[in-house]
């Protein structure tokens, strides 16, 4: 069964739910064009797709947006 993942920390870290969506699908993006399986797993182990691997990425801090001052 599929992680659920809370939205508001990540969206607190990114700054708004559109910025979320963008970095999110980008690194997805990125993932899918490395290893086309539907699948990939996290650093435990664990099988997710590669979106909610994007997501877990974002909330542990390893990828963060360029911010405009």
């Amino acid at each position: 069964m599929a992680k659920r993942i809370p939205l508001e920390p990540i969206v607190n870290k990114v700054g708004n739910y559109y910025e979320t969506v963008h970095v999110a699908a980008k690194r997805a993006r990125y993932l899918y064009t490395t290893d086309s399986y539907t699948f990939g797993v996290d650093e435990k182990g664990e099988e997710h797709k590669k979106t909610v691997i994007a997501l877990l990425e974002i909330l542990d801090g390893k990828i963060c947006p360029k911010r405009e001052k």
